[in-house]
């Protein structure tokens, strides 16, 4: 029920599957995401970009910004910048990328995409329009459009969040967390009779291969979701573990339909 092949069916079509190895509870993948994107940006014999490799970006200490169109025909790292890119990622203008990251073969990254933390972009993923992303992992095929806000969260095999989605990743903290004054609480799950400490202060969600989340729903931090479960539009998902091929839907999600009184 938490481990990474009870969301991840596909996880062996994966090029950096060895993310999971040893992982226990699939949430530990996020925990460990950080040491794994650094030492693929670090692997030896992987060439730095070339003035040519660079078109349309702009490179500074630990960012790089897209100011055209770029499309990347070799893999190679930007050192001073953390990034890894492989060949046909494509970025259109307006994406920034601050941080460590790696973006796998064909990954998009639409214009606005915000990259920080530690990020890993799978094959073929999509980052789209205006859409925050922060320490969270794309499988393959994995899709954020339109507007989304993905954080500390892992998104399986073509899993599609709709426009406006948000994985909320930090939960409710009192005045002396936010202070400083008092330690911040881990994000803890029930599992049947258990509770399990997650480990974990910042823990958006992990969404199951083929996932779909509709537009302008919003997941609690610490949220489950099986592999080929729907989320309806404008639902607000407590956090929780969800099994696969469920529909889940709240209040907010209902429409009532009654007559004009004028």
């Amino acid at each position: 029920m938490t481990a990474p092949k009870d969301y991840f069916l596909r996880l062996a079509e994966f090029p950096h599957r060895d993310l999971f190895d040893g992982v226990a509870h699939v949430w530990e993948a996020i925990r460990d995401l950080e040491a794994c994107v650094q030492r693929l940006v670090e692997e030896p014999g992987l060439p730095e970009g070339e003035a040519a490799d660079l078109k349309g970006l702009r490179v500074e200490d630990g960012l790089v910004a897209s100011e055209g169109l770029f499309f990347a025909k070799r893999r190679f790292r930007i050192a001073r910048a953390g990034v890894r890119i492989e060949p046909g990622v494509r970025i259109e203008p307006g994406v920034v990328v601050k941080g460590l990251s790696v973006l796998c073969a064909g990954a998009e990254l639409r214009h606005g995409a915000y990259l920080r933390g530690s990020c890993l972009i799978g094959p073929d993923a999509i980052v789209g329009h205006a859409t925050e992303v922060k320490n969270s992992l794309f499988l393959n095929h994995a899709e954020a459009g339109h507007f989304a806000y993905v954080g500390d969260s892992l998104l399986g095999a073509h899993a599609n969040l709709g426009a406006g989605t948000k994985l909320a990743n930090l939960q409710l903290r009192t005045e002396e967390e936010k202070a400083g004054k008092s330690k911040s609480r881990s994000i803890r799950l029930h599992v049947g009779e258990v509770t399990l400490d997650t480990g974990l202060r910042k823990f958006g969600a992990v969404v199951g291969d083929d996932a779909e989340i509709g537009c302008n729903a919003v997941t609690s931090p610490g949220c489950l979701l099986g592999p080929g479960c729907w989320v309806t539009p404008n639902a607000n998902v407590p956090k929780g573990i969800y099994p696969p091929r469920h529909l889940i839907r709240s209040p907010a999600s209902r429409v009532e339909v009654a007559p004009r009184s004028r």
